[in-house]
């Protein structure tokens, strides 16, 4: 009787230290795969930023880099602080209301105007919103680079049109124009379209030894 009882306690005992590793060789598959998981993200987000040749290449790169809203990524297109001129502010895209440029101007004091790493942080989405981001991503670089000017179809969202235009200039020093033509699909009583609410935003940018771009104003048109 005392020998059954040992042959069941042995049982019972390397039955539950085989669930213990079993269980120990579980968890460990769960992390590896969560690891795994981890670095292919890691290697996915990498390998959206290919080696700079030319501009166009780093135009790319700021691409992909809008769309999986890089911010480190996106920071390497900036000199901050982005200082503000009467033409040129990153400003109008935000809005701040009365109470918020007052805050702001008790932290920065006289260079409240000016744009910063932090700001990017906190604003991106309004930086480079929705329309801005839909309408880079149909930008035709091998034409860009052939022609110097590429464009987005136009698109209709609600009461407004709304379509990128993207211009290199080589008699302004390679400059790179990112321009946001907005329009309206609003009709008068003879049926023509109207012109009220037409603009365009500008997204500005330097184009450094024809390989960087930098960012380098903004400014309202229209």
């Amino acid at each position: 009787m005392k020998k059954i009882l040992m042959l069941f306690a042995a049982s019972l005992l390397f039955a539950c230290n085989g669930g213990d590793k079993k269980k120990d060789a579980d968890t460990q598959n769960v992390v590896q795969e969560k690891v795994a998981d981890t670095t292919q993200i890691k290697v996915a987000i990498t390998s959206k930023y290919i080696p700079v040749k030319t501009w166009v290449d780093d135009f790319k790169n700021f691409r992909s880099a809008v769309l999986i809203k890089d911010k480190s990524k996106l920071k390497t297109y900036f000199k901050f602080p982005v200082v503000a001129t009467e033409n040129s502010s990153l400003w109008y895209l935000i809005q701040l209301s009365d109470a918020e440029w007052k805050k702001r101007k008790l932290k920065y004091g006289s260079k409240a105007d000016s744009f910063y790493e932090e700001d990017l942080d906190r604003y991106l989405n309004l930086i480079f919103d929705p329309d801005f981001v839909k309408t880079i991503t149909k930008i035709k670089t091998v034409k860009l680079l052939n022609e110097q000017h590429s464009e987005s179809p136009v698109f209709t969202k609600g009461d407004y049109t709304y379509q990128m235009l993207a211009d290199f200039y080589v008699e302004e020093q390679n400059a790179l124009y990112l321009n946001m033509s907005f329009g309206n699909t609003g009709v008068d009583e003879n049926g023509e379209n109207v012109s009220e609410g037409e603009h365009n935003n500008i997204y500005m940018f330097e184009v450094i030894d024809n390989k960087r771009i930098i960012f380098k104003g903004f400014t309202v048109a229209g």
